[in-house]
Order: C-alpha cells, then sequence, then structure tokens
C-alpha cells in the first residue's frame, strides 16, 4: 500500500513538471530598427539556445520564475523573467550598446625629401633651367663657312667678324632673365622646398610644445622667427630648441613693449 502511494507521489510530481516546464518559442528584435537579430545567444537555468537568420529561437524546459537572457555583439544585455507561459511566440526586443569612440588626432605628415624629389621629376626642365650668359650671346663660326667667298679665307683669321656673330635670341633672353616664366616658376618651387626644408625642424607642433603658443599667436610668432635655410642646416636639435626658446622670449618682451605703448597713448 506504502508503495502504491509512494509510486502515485512520483507520478503525480512528473506530471506536475511536466505541465509547467514547457517548450518557448521567441524572436530577437532590434529595438531600433525592429529588424531580425541573428546569431543572439538566450539562455534559462535549464536551456541554451541561438537565434537564427530571422531572429527566431526555442528553449526547452522553461518553467515559471526562470530568467531569460539574451546577448549579443553590439546589443545591450537583456533579461526577462518569465511570469507565466505563453503558448504563442515571445518577442524580446534588445536595445544596440551606443559606441563612444575616444577623440583621434589625426595629422598628415609629409615626407620633404620624397616631395623634393616627386616635384624634380615633375618639373625636371624648370630646375634646370638657366638664363642666357654673355658667352651664350656669341656664335663661333668656321673660318671657311662663306666657301663661296675665296676673299674671306685670306683674311679669316683677321677679322672677328668672321669668326663669331650675335645670338639675338640669347642676348634678349639675358636682358630679360628675371621675367621669364620658367626663371619665375624656378624660383617658386625652390622657395617651397626651402620652406618645406625648415618647416621639418621649425614645426608648429614644436614650436607650441615649447611656447604653449596657440592658434594665431602661434602663426604669428612662426612667421615672426621663421629662420632662414641656411641657419637651420647648421643647428642641431638642441640648437633648434635654444633658437625657439630665445625667439620666445623676445617675442614675450615685445608684446609687453606693444602694450605699455597701447596704454601710453
Amino acid at each position: 500500500m506504502k508503495t502504491l502511494k509512494l509510486t502515485s507521489t512520483v507520478i503525480l510530481m512528473l506530471l506536475s513538471i511536466n505541465l509547467f516546464a514547457q517548450r518557448v518559442k521567441g524572436i530577437v528584435i532590434d529595438k531600433t530598427t525592429y529588424l531580425p537579430v541573428a546569431n543572439a545567444f538566450i539562455n534559462t537555468p535549464a536551456s541554451k539556445s541561438i537565434s537564427n537568420a530571422e531572429g527566431k529561437f526555442l528553449l526547452a524546459n522553461v518553467k515559471p520564475g526562470d530568467t531569460l537572457r539574451i546577448t549579443s555583439i553590439g546589443y545591450k544585455p537583456f533579461k526577462l523573467i518569465v511570469s507565466f507561459l505563453k503558448f504563442d511566440t515571445l518577442r524580446c526586443y534588445i536595445e544596440p550598446a551606443a559606441t563612444v569612440l575616444s577623440e583621434v588626432k589625426i595629422r598628415a605628415r609629409r615626407n620633404a625629401r620624397a616631395d623634393s624629389l616627386r616635384n624634380r621629376k615633375e618639373f625636371a626642365s624648370v630646375f634646370a633651367y638657366h638664363s642666357s650668359t654673355i658667352k651664350d650671346a656669341f656664335i663661333a663660326r668656321p673660318a671657311d663657312l662663306d666657301f663661296g667667298k675665296p676673299g674671306n679665307h685670306i683674311n679669316a683669321d683677321k677679322s672677328t667678324a668672321t669668326i663669331l656673330s650675335i645670338n639675338l635670341l640669347s642676348v634678349i633672353d639675358m636682358l630679360n632673365k628675371n621675367k621669364a616664366p620658367q626663371s619665375k616658376l624656378q624660383k617658386i618651387l625652390l622657395k617651397d622646398e626651402e620652406d618645406e626644408y625648415v618647416d621639418r625642424f621649425f614645426s608648429p607642433e614644436k614650436v607650441s610644445s615649447i611656447t604653449n603658443l596657440k592658434g594665431d599667436s602661434l602663426q604669428n610668432f612662426m612667421n615672426q622667427y621663421h629662420p632662414e635655410i641656411k641657419k637651420v642646416k647648421k643647428m642641431s636639435d638642441y640648437d633648434m630648441i635654444s633658437y625657439i626658446k630665445k625667439s620666445y622670449a623676445e617675442y614675450l618682451k615685445s608684446g609687453s613693449r606693444q602694450t605699455a605703448l597701447l596704454f601710453a597713448k
């Protein structure tokens, strides 16, 4: 009799477990776009599942009171307490995680040597250009050039007129050497090349790190104390730092004098 009662109790317990532990169908949805979320991980204390391409999942052995958790890359963790079982599809709306990007400073660093080589290759004819000189204005003529006039052969060595002639185009070019377009472009390219070389050592970043100048003040300081290329080529890094510090001290003094004059007026 006791055995029968015990068996009945066990059967009732199993039936009660089967009644409460059931399969649950659900779908994971993006709370912002309302699109299904694939490959989301869903789990309860007794079951685990992964959503398919349509966001759908299936869990077994889910009971009232179980905690359903959903995790997915790029989304905030989702948690739901199952208070009662639904026989329709359980919809779980998960919220995208806000991505906070740290500040990134992008600074282009030019390769002065590569720029110089590229410019010299691209403007080879301009860099090779040289204006005419007095030497180019004269053209040597062979003594027997006027082979049709025998009389010239006799006096050829006594007359420079038969040996040299004037190249008028060279004379014109020599007189206008500073006005030639190629000459002007050559000067511009050479000046840019020199400025780029100086900027490698007298850069805004270096000056700002030493003087703490920013914005217009930094630009004014660099324009006022921009060193010549001949001076920079003789400087070491230590010399450049000393030059910037010394120039900055002069810059502060000149600013103080200007302020004093302004208030004096």
